[in-house]
């Protein structure tokens, strides 16, 4: 008995050590992985790439060699970029995270995780004492960042100037959740090559580019493919004109992807430049995207855009473009472009506000655009209301619609070039325009004009049922202020057929017995404020990132912005040059919430999104 004991003894003994073994392996194995350890690495303009990268004083001394195969920078783990030069740098990103631990790139100024206090926008000066700079030093050659496949992977806090591109990303996957923070780009792109030039270009899906800044990318400043990408509180300037090649040609783009978002951006070409430019848009097969709240200003090509056949059921929702030159393009439909929805829009200033026209890009002309839908916008000051252009293709435009819009002031409502039919104005109010149509090539205007209000145009009322020609009662048209008073001709006198739900500013319509015409339903919310002491609009209300004001005063001699708790703000806004009566304040400093603003003694309230 006692020989088996021993030899049970024996067997339990070995059993329990080889379960204490798989315990211990447990334990500090793969416990380590579950518990998502975090290891932080820095890199320093005066380290070495042979140190440990564990301290300040042990740095790496290159971002290429930190997201290497090389480096032990793993999933979950922090780079911290200490301010300064990174000249040549062309970093190509080995390195992936994990959806619960993402690998994080972040740069600082003299003190990790403190706010470097450093907002860049056109105009500044880019400053390596306060960010990490990688200046590739040849804008014709390299790029500073090539995201090569990663996936979970966060830049937060860098400045990248002179190389061919920026940050790149040429493979189409899913679910690559790169995250593009604060990255402010400058100068890219060989000034004498054609389209070269790319700040940011994400080919892939589930990325995040947020608070970015492209100042002079010859090519194109933020492309995006794939699905449910999110571009956010972005600017996108060009004011290059040394060479045909050297202006921007796409600001912000959606390329062949769908479930994208672009919201509150902000995109100006300056000046008259040799690339005509595209601002904001959706081409390719781009559908189901969402533009929101952004702001394009001084594109003669087009402002927002909506081009080719598969360009389908897109949104534009609180947009606004003004043209600086006469030859400014607000809103186009192009190549096929169809179902795709214009809402609470604005344009002003341009020489077109809405534009159809077609090409040969889309593997030849078929038809150049149906089916899309303007709702509640807004179009004052400009020579043509909308252009049915004839560049360069002649296919037929038709079955467009334009329900509840306000048209305030031009030459000419509809322009004529190309065949048409089927297309509707409804509910619509039409006041201040030199004639109803122009014909160049011999067509004849066929649009159907129902429920629409024409009054003081320089034509008779168009035939159609329900018109009416009758002052609207706008409670200011000479600021743009299109909210009808009471007693307006245009309330309760539209058709609820086809019409919108909600009004420009989301009330809900009708409030009454039936739709009003125009922009807004009669006893909503207000979408304007309008000052009792001086004559002066600020719009649109709620806002963005971006205010306008209009005042008959011939300057505004003060402006000042205080938050509900009564803090003066005015040191976050940045003030652009006036152009005659119209001041633009960039406000994109501000958190979201009600704001006071004082202007010259005048004091109004406005809510920023």
């Amino acid at each position: 008995m006692s020989c088996w004991n021993n030899v049970w003894q024996i067997y339990f003994l070995h059993k329990f050590e080889v379960m204490i073994r798989r315990y211990l392996f447990l334990i500090f194995v793969i416990l380590p992985l579950w518990s998502g350890a975090q290891t932080l690495y820095y890199v320093s303009p005066t380290g070495d790439d042979h140190n440990d990268g564990r301290s300040s004083g042990t740095a790496w001394r290159t971002l290429f060699y930190a997201l290497s195969a090389a480096s032990p920078v793993a999933a979950g783990d922090t780079v911290w970029v200490q301010a300064g030069i990174y000249a040549g740098e062309h970093v190509v990103v080995e390195k992936s995270g994990t959806p619960e631990h993402p690998v994080v790139v972040q740069g600082y100024g003299q003190t990790p995780g403190q706010d470097p206090g450093f907002d860049f926008d056109y105009g500044d000066t880019l400053d390596a004492s306060r960010l990490p700079l990688l200046d590739g030093g040849d804008r014709s050659h390299g790029t500073a960042i090539d995201l090569n496949g990663a996936q979970y992977v966060e830049f937060h806090n860098l400045q990248i100037t002179r190389y061919e591109n920026g940050v790149i990303d040429d493979e189409r996957l899913s679910n690559r959740h790169i995250v593009l923070d604060r990255i402010y780009l400058t100068e890219l792109g060989d000034t004498l090559a054609n389209y070269s030039g790319k700040a940011i270009e994400l080919k892939s899906s589930d990325n995040i580019i947020r608070q970015c800044v492209v100042v002079n990318a010859s090519a194109q400043g933020i492309y995006v493919e794939g699905e449910r990408n999110i571009i956010e509180d972005c600017k996108v300037y060009c004011d290059d004109d040394r060479s045909d090649n050297a202006a921007m040609d796409y600001y912000i783009v959606v390329y062949y992807g769908n479930d994208n978002i672009v919201r509150n951006c902000y995109v100006e070409r300056i000046g008259d430049l040799p690339n005509y430019g595209h601002g904001i848009g959706a081409k390719g097969d781009a559908a189901h995207n969402l533009f929101e709240n952004c702001t394009a200003v001084n594109f003669r090509d087009e402002a927002f855009y909506v081009r080719h056949r598969g360009a389908q059921h897109n949104r534009f929702v609180h947009c606004t473009t003004r043209g600086i030159t006469q030859e400014s393009t607000g809103f186009v439909a192009r190549d096929g472009a169809s179902y795709n929805s214009f809402d609470a829009c604005i344009a002003h200033h341009c020489k077109r506000a809405v534009q159809f026209c077609d090409s040969d890009e889309d593997d030849g002309a078929q038809y150049c655009g149906r089916y899309n839908r303007f709702t509640n916008c807004i179009f004052f000051d400009n020579y043509i209301a909308i252009d049915f252009n004839d560049y360069e293709e002649d296919t037929d435009v038709d079955n467009n619609a334009f329900y509840n819009c306000v048209f305030d002031g031009g030459n000419t409502l509809v322009n004529v070039e190309r065949n048409n039919y089927d297309n509707l104005m409804a509910n619509c109010i039409v006041t201040g325009f030199v004639r109803l149509e122009t014909d160049s090539n011999g067509y004849t205007l066929n649009f159907d004009f129902t429920y629409s209000d024409f009054y003081n145009n320089g034509f008779a009322m168009p035939v159609g049922t329900g018109n009416i020609n009758a002052d609207p009662q706008f409670v200011d048209s000479t600021l743009n202020d299109y909210h009808l008073l009471a007693g307006s001709p245009c309330v309760d006198t539209g058709t609820s057929n086809g019409a919108p739900t909600t009004d420009f500013d989301g009330q809900v319509r009708p409030l009454g017995n039936g739709p009003d015409m125009g922009a807004y339903e009669f006893g909503g919310q207000t979408g304007v404020v309008k000052s009792v002491e001086q004559d002066m609009v600020v719009y649109p209300n709620p806002c963005s990132d971006v205010l306008f004001i209009t005042t008959t005063a011939s300057a505004i001699k003060e402006i000042r912005i205080f938050n509900s708790a009564g803090m003066d703000m005015t040191g976050f806004i940045r003030m652009r040059e006036p152009e005659g009566n119209l001041q633009v304040l960039d406000i994109s400093n501000l958190t979201s919430g009600v704001y006071w603003l004082e202007v010259s003694g005048s004091w109004k309230m406005f809510v920023k999104r």
